[in-house]
């Protein structure tokens, strides 16, 4: 069995990739309304491990709350539009934002100025998560309520940068040479930076032209919009995990980490081709 870089193993990587990839094509597919279960669950178990990984270093979120509104600002942002992902969301934070503040009623070990302190840390810790998991990756939702094409525009945001991170990742461990961001995440190659761009930025063309019916410029325009996004999602994540110090959000996908791991080029990905999509198509 062949390792990735960092331990992981080649083929698991390949195996669960294309597994996620036909559960995702599956749902966008054939029955639009079951990706709202698929984006249920990889919310929740991402709000999961950014919340464990930040109460890990002493930035409290609590973690069932968290997980539970954000998988409700999934459906309710299918349902009933920007208001209702907005209301969900804030209320959300403000929810949190009071689930710490009678926490910390019953804490007796600090004193006030520290418990100040740690409690507006913690309120940005909360919103934080909200905004960055499930208010992000609610975006997708509004695109797939556009008529006719909404499953397309999904397509584009989250298959494109799919593929640009795989063919990244893939070209980047054969062949990667010259250290794109060594500071930041020191497996990150301009080889991979290469291969995410070619492969990634005719996935999105060809989906723009093919099943939005767009024009090359749009799907130019979608393509690199997506890509740059891709990219530095993919490395404020790398970043995020260098600050907590952890390697992986966790290790519930073999062969690629955490569910974090996978989301973090599609979030900014999927925000950037919805307001496209809102201005331009």
């Amino acid at each position: 069995m062949s390792e990735a870089a960092g331990g992981r193993s080649l083929s698991k990587s390949i195996f669960y990739g294309l597994l996620m990839g036909a559960a995702f094509l599956s749902s966008i597919l054939v029955v639009k309304e079951a990706f709202i279960v698929l984006g249920v669950v990889g919310i929740a178990a991402g709000s999961w491990e950014i919340a464990s990984a930040l109460r890990q270093t002493g930035w409290y979120v609590p973690r069932v709350p968290v997980v539970v509104g954000s998988a409700v600002i999934m459906p309710a942002t299918y349902l009933g539009g920007p208001l209702w992902q907005w209301v969900t969301s804030l209320g959300l934070i403000g929810f949190l934002a009071i689930w710490r503040l009678v926490h910390l009623l019953f804490e007796r070990r600090e004193d006030v100025r520290q418990t100040f302190g740690r409690t507006i840390r913690d309120f940005s810790a909360a919103a934080f998560v909200v905004i960055y998991l499930p208010l992000t990756f609610s975006f997708a939702f509004l695109l797939l309520k556009r008529h006719n094409d909404g499953a397309a525009w999904v397509c584009a945001a989250i298959v494109t940068a799919a593929i640009s991170d795989t063919a990244g990742y893939l070209v980047g461990r054969k062949l990667g040479k010259h250290k794109l961001a060594p500071g930041i995440s020191p497996k990150k190659t301009l080889e991979g930076l290469l291969a995410s761009v070619v492969f990634g930025g005719a996935t999105g063309v060809l989906i723009v032209v093919l099943a939005i019916h767009g024009s090359v410029w749009l799907g130019l325009l979608v393509a690199s919009s997506g890509l740059v996004a891709a990219v530095f999602g993919d490395l404020s994540e790398s970043l995020i995990k260098r600050d907590l110090g952890v390697k992986d959000m966790s290790s519930w996908l073999p062969g690629h980490g955490g569910v974090m791991d996978r989301l973090d080029s599609i979030l900014p990905a999927i925000l950037v081709t919805y307001l496209i999509a809102t201005l331009l198509a």
